[in-house]
């Protein structure tokens, strides 16, 4: 499975509460990718990034 961290200032990082979404593949409904979800703090820092 891919584990998919956010872009913040050119570096990767996860979301700063740590939770991420699941992606699937609609065919199958495997699992196909983790997904870091952004929060609004996130948005900001890469506003300001």
């Amino acid at each position: 499975m891919l584990d998919v961290p956010l872009l913040i200032g050119g570096q990767s990082c996860p979301a700063r509460d740590g939770r991420t979404f699941e992606r699937c593949n609609p065919v199958t409904g495997e699992v196909v990718s983790r997904v870091a979800a952004a929060t609004l703090e996130d948005a900001d820092a890469a506003v300001a990034a």
